[in-house]
């Protein structure tokens, strides 16, 4: 557990392998320690499902005689396990703030998985073992969304989430790449090798992980004595000024207390802010007694940023009398007449527009991305006669381009100068913007004649598809911030729900479109 002071490295003494295990003991409470392995965990999971996209014609149609219709269904299978396995993950994860068990299962489960695939000799075999990964997936995926969004918030929480869509590019458009280099070196026992190695080390990661929680205590901890200054330089220009207070000099001081507390929520839960609040609090009382009966201010409605204080953390007890949240009154008849609160429910989440047009976007542009991985590689082997180490290295004109894109579309899509250029529609405005734009490019991708062509145009879908999607995510968790923020882990499960039905669909229905059209007039489509 952490504790309210955080000592250095350096502090402790000792050898180089002590100061070094210390700081590595320091670095596992940060925030950043909860982006790298959700990162890696979203990495895992989707490097799964894109691994098999290069061998699979020769497994299914050359060994197992299966027409292509067949690798379609494959890909459906794993987003039907998605399907399942990320609202139930979720659920159990919010309704009682577990986040490290579920993942841990469903890192276990994705390397055990990934064996069962490896070991398979029928086209069965082949469906259960890809079902299972995508269950594993999907409790994984969710979680690891859910505790980006716990220790993230504002605008910070754009560019985590860009950094987390680079590991979800790299695994799902980057398998392929992966899959094709390893296939040929190991043939598919180096595949589930590779996949359980990596499940493995996430695993060990997700161990030594300090839960969200604790990190977000320790970090407004070390926010709160860090700010305490402010409270100083306010308690002095409050002394300045005691001597004659009257209600309008009682309004702005207030107001000054409010503005300190605003710099940093976290001074609220701070001990030695505590006592500064309470001193400002002695200060004020002198001379005003007769004002503070009718004096009412409503701190919720200027703290727009309150959903990063952590649950718990707030005392109202801590605040100066008159400056709450409500009157003492008013707060006790409130709590004998109030029910217990209503926890957010997915079918609430859908019911709000913003996070239902998310999924309707998600669906959209991440199941025009999944339309390659069933596709390209029979277009690209009857066509130019490409081998299995060809159709790896196509993909990565789409990987290198997304995965350097989705970070700074992360960043600049929640700065709130870019916003207000783009009101009302905010981040909307660039989901329509890239999804526009990539709808062109894959329908001109079709027409392409080369494999140079081919590529370019590869790589203007990994660059517009980043911009497309990388906002949904900041999207869907600052919504769900303003909600309360006690749904994160659900608001993803939809988004992996969605997702699940963009692979499901897309990659099923379209290996047959081609075999009845072509593949331009698929792409087309």
């Amino acid at each position: 557990m952490m504790t309210g002071e955080t000592l250095g490295a350096d502090d402790y003494g000792g050898s180089n392998i002590s100061r070094f295990i210390r700081k590595c003991n320091d670095f596992r409470s940060k925030p950043a320690a909860v982006l790298i392995v959700s990162t890696v965990a979203v990495f895992a999971d989707t490097v799964v499902y894109g691994l098999i996209v290069p061998f699979l014609p020769e497994i299914l149609q050359d060994r197992l005689g299966m027409s292509s219709s067949s690798n379609g269904l494959l890909f459906g299978c794993f987003g039907l396990g998605v399907l399942i396995g990320a609202p139930v993950s979720a659920y159990i994860s919010d309704r009682w703030k577990l986040r490290k068990w579920p993942m841990i299962i469903g890192l276990l489960g994705l390397g055990a998985t990934s064996a069962l695939f490896a070991l398979s000799n029928a086209y069965w075999e082949l469906i259960v073992a890809r079902f299972a990964q995508g269950l594993s997936s999907g409790i994984t995926w969710a979680i690891g969304l859910g505790m980006i969004a716990d220790v993230y918030q504002g605008e910070d929480m754009g560019w985590a989430m860009g950094i987390a869509f680079s590991g979800f590019t790299l695994g799902y458009l980057g398998g392929p790449v992966l899959g094709g280099v390893i296939y040929k070196a190991g043939g598919v026992h180096a595949i589930a090798i590779f996949v359980g190695a990596i499940a493995g080390l996430d695993l060990v990661f997700r161990l030594m992980l300090v839960e969200p929680k604790d990190v977000n205590l320790a970090s407004s901890s070390r926010v709160g004595s860090s700010a305490d200054l402010e409270l100083c330089q306010s308690e002095k220009l409050l002394q300045s000024d005691s001597a004659s207070a009257h209600l309008g000099d009682q309004l702005t001081k207030q107001q000054v207390i409010l503005q300190a507390m605003e710099s940093s929520p976290a001074l609220i839960s701070s001990p030695a802010a505590l006592g500064k609040s309470e001193s400002l609090h002695t200060i004020m009382e002198s001379g005003t007694k007769s004002t503070h009966e009718h004096t009412e201010i409503h701190v919720a409605s200027r703290t727009s940023n309150s959903s990063k204080i952590p649950s718990g953390t707030v005392s109202t007890s801590a605040l100066p009398d008159n400056i709450s949240v409500v009157s003492s009154a008013r707060q006790s008849e409130d709590s004998a007449e109030a029910p217990e609160q209503k926890r957010t429910t997915m079918l609430d989440l859908l019911k709000e527009w913003p996070i239902l047009a998310c999924c309707i976007a998600t669906i959209s542009i991440t199941g025009a991305l999944g339309s390659f991985e069933p596709t390209l590689p029979i277009h690209m082997k009857d066509k130019y006669n490409s081998d299995i180490m060809v159709i790896s290295v196509v993909f990565i004109a789409i990987v290198i381009p997304n995965v350097i894109i989705a970070p700074i579309a992360g960043k600049y899509t929640s700065d709130n100068r870019v916003l207000a250029k783009v009101a009302p529609y905010g981040r909307f405005a660039f989901m329509i913007g890239g999804s526009v734009l990539q709808a062109g490019v894959i329908a001109c991708l079709g027409a392409t004649t080369n494999i140079a062509g081919l590529v370019i145009n590869l790589v203007f879908i990994g660059l517009v598809g980043g911009v497309a999607a990388v906002p949904i995510l900041s999207t869907m968790g600052e919504h769900v911030a303003r909600m309360g923020g006690d749904a994160y882990a659900k608001v993803y499960a939809l988004f992996n729900i969605a997702y699940s039905i963009g692979v499901i669909i897309i990659p099923t229905v379209l290996p047959p479109i081609m075999n009845a059209v072509g593949f331009a007039a698929t792409m087309g489509v």
